[in-house]
């Protein structure tokens, strides 16, 4: 093969490795642009169960976060505040569950950055939420590593309200339904002042507003003149069947929390600022190996 054949051969495969390169990265940034939720979120969210092997035992969603170097592991207060100081949080991996103590011995996820509140969201933006509703995981063996994929949902900043000044506790108020187990996740918003997909995390799923109506019961009536009064004072109550029949709809002195469909969270800026204050754990370029295991 002579010199000039050798160098138009080079000159083509350099051609096609840039070409290639320049298509990957098209690929890359059209992907990252279509992105809803990044990696950087998805990978840090964490299936956990506390109280194992007693009555109150219960499952959740927890996150993690990098402070000032440091890893740390988030939930919902009400998901932890059964636990005592020698207590140990089990997290859910493909395998099973694997216990941890309080303070992580080593990196549990991914560190990619994750802003907290550096944009400003805007009310009526979409947000997301993370978690892992009655224990329901995504069927993605291995899309997250050794660890179990969470559930996504959507919702609508709808606003925030002041629960304690002095305490800068602040509570989120999203337009979409929460369900049992997604306590502990992370809320997420996209920062709308940035050309990229930029997620900030806002703050901690918390619960819903719950709505507490009465159980009733239906009870036989002969005419619409036989209904009680409560009946009668909301005549919605009282029902005729296409037979000519009737019943009307009486209380039962039970009740039953319904789903509003506002999903409450509580920002994350006042837990940022006590492990601040008191940093606690290993930097995380300390740990063994610094990778998630």
């Amino acid at each position: 093969m002579d010199t000039s054949t050798t160098r138009r051969r080079a000159f083509v495969m350099k051609c096609f490795a840039i070409t290639a390169v320049m298509f990957l990265s098209s690929i890359l940034s059209q992907s990252s642009l279509k992105a809803q939720v990044t990696s950087n979120v998805f990978q840090r969210v964490l299936r956990v169960r506390v109280n194992a092997g007693t009555d109150h035992a219960e499952t959740a969603t927890a996150f993690t976060i990098d402070v000032d170097g440091r890893e740390y592991l988030i939930t919902a207060k009400h998901v932890v505040q059964k636990l005592r100081d020698e207590d140990r949080i089990d997290i859910s991996t493909n395998d099973g569950w694997s216990s941890l103590i309080v303070i992580p011995p080593h990196q549990l996820t991914v560190n990619f950055d994750l802003p907290t509140e550096q944009g400003q969201f805007f009310y009526g933006q979409d947000a997301y939420f993370l978690g892992f509703p009655y224990g329901i995981q995504t069927s993605a063996p291995g899309a997250n590593g050794s660890y179990p994929l969470a559930i996504i949902k959507k919702g609508i900043i709808s606003g925030t309200i002041t629960e304690n000044a002095d305490k800068k506790a602040v509570v989120v108020l999203l337009d979409g339904y929460n369900n049992p187990g997604f306590s502990g996740g992370p809320i997420v918003y996209r920062d709308l002042n940035q050309s990229g997909v930029v997620m900030n995390l806002v703050g901690v799923v918390s619960g819903f507003l719950p709505e507490v109506v009465p159980v009733m019961t239906k009870h036989e009536i002969a005419s619409r003149d036989a209904a009680g009064e409560a009946a009668k004072a909301q005549p919605w109550k009282i029902v005729k069947r296409d037979n000519g029949t009737f019943f009307e709809y009486v209380d039962t002195r039970r009740y039953v929390a319904l789903n509003t469909g506002i999903v409450t969270g509580y920002k994350i800026a006042p837990a940022l600022d006590l492990i601040r204050q008191h940093p606690i754990g290993p930097r995380s370029v300390d740990l063994p190996g610094n990778q998630p295991r």
